[in-house]
Formats: structure tokens, sequence, C-alpha cells
């Protein structure tokens, strides 16, 4: 079976690839508007499309630009051929896929909080888990962006959720989005650590544009691989 994981598509959705694949699961960003009533409009003529898509299962996981759906304006009853996942789980082909929009606090978008309140956030998520889903990385992995004071590269990713990744969920697969390409950053692919296939799906650069094509990974009906 094959999975298509994309992410931060950011309007762009309509110029991706559609490849033929079991499932996909998209890791948010599904809009770019702050402005709630244009977020929403985003968001609808997204998931209209991704509802569309002629691949059997879909996941979706909200983001930081995910304003509608954090706020009640677009809901999972909307859309009944996706499964949403805030902070929840879903067991597909007897893989358990657990998906998490928080990421930490930056200006005021959505599923934000302070990087204090993270470990509890995290500490719910089971430690059976086969896939991992959350919007942001966690640190040190696929997470780099420039500083606005210094001008250096740093890791943004959270501290506590690699704590829990690494030493107690340790999925097969975690994947993520929400840090972006940027001019000789290259913050989408995958990277093996710890046993576990990290992936960091988002398709578009910090400007918008759609520079990458999310990944398809082979998965097995108990668990999965990369």
């Amino acid at each position: 079976m094959k999975i298509w994981f994309i992410s931060d598509t950011h309007c762009e959705h309509e110029k991706l690839n559609v490849p033929a694949v079991d499932l996909v699961i998209h890791c948010g960003d599904e809009s770019n508007s702050r402005n709630a009533y244009a977020n929403n409009q985003e968001a609808r003529d997204f998931l209209d499309w991704f509802a569309g898509l002629d691949i059997p299962s879909k996941i979706f996981v909200p983001g930081n630009h995910s304003i509608a759906v954090e706020q009640g304006l677009v809901q999972s009853m909307d859309f009944p051929g996706i499964t949403f996942l805030i902070h929840d789980q879903v067991v597909w082909m007897g893989v358990k896929i657990f998906g998490s929009p928080y990421t930490p606090q930056f200006f005021e978008w959505a599923y934000m909080k302070p990087r204090a309140e993270l470990d509890t956030i995290w500490k719910s998520i089971p430690d059976d888990i086969d896939i991992l889903v959350t919007h942001g990385p966690p640190n040190g992995i696929l997470d780099v962006t420039r500083d606005f004071d210094t001008h250096s590269n740093i890791h943004v990713g959270s501290k506590s959720l690699r704590r829990h990744v690494v030493e107690r969920i340790k999925p097969r697969i975690h994947v993520f989005g929400h840090l972006h390409d940027e001019k000789e950053i290259k913050n989408c692919g995958m990277i093996a650590r710890d046993s576990i296939q990290f992936i960091n799906c988002s398709t578009c650069d910090i400007g918008g544009k759609l520079v990458n094509q999310g990944f398809v990974v082979e998965v097995e009906s108990n668990g999965a691989h990369g």
C-alpha cells in the first residue's frame, strides 16, 4: 500500500501531480489568510479538491494557517469523505495514525501554544503509534530557518516533541511540514534517525511557490516503513 504525504500547499494544491496511492495525508496549512472569512473560502476550496481526489482514503491534519478550521467555520461533517485528525487517531488498514495540529507560538495563528505548554500536549499522544503526523517538526530535524535578528540559521522545531517522539512514542514514520524551503535552506526531505523515518513534506517554499510534490511511501498493513 502507498501513502502520499503532503503539507503546506497554501492554495497551490491544484498544481500538484496526484500519484496513484491508497491514502493521502495532508499535514496542514491548506490556506493563507489570517482573515477568518477569506480563510474559510480558501480552506473549502482546498477541501473540495482534496475530497474529489481519486484516492480511496484521505486524512487531513490542520496547521497554523487553518484559521477557519480552528474557529469551527469548517468542520469534519462538511466533508464526510475526509478524516480530520485534530489531536486524535485513526486505524487505517491496521496502521495506527495520530495527527496533531499544534506548533510553538509564533505571532497569532491557529493551534499555537507557548513552548512550555506543549509538553503536556505531547504527553497525551499514545505510545503505540505507527505514523505520527504533526504540523510542526521536532527540534533539530528539517526545521531550519533564518533568525530575524542574527541572520543566522536556527532550528525552531519543538524540543519536547522530539523528546517524546524519540524516547517514548517511537513511530515508524514521523511526518510534518510548517518549515519551508528557503534560499540556501532545504527543509523538505526525508531523514532516518533513531529507527524513525522523519519526513518534512512541505510543498511550498517560504514565498508560497509550489516547489515540491510531497513524498509517496510504501507501507505494510501492520506498520509502516520508509
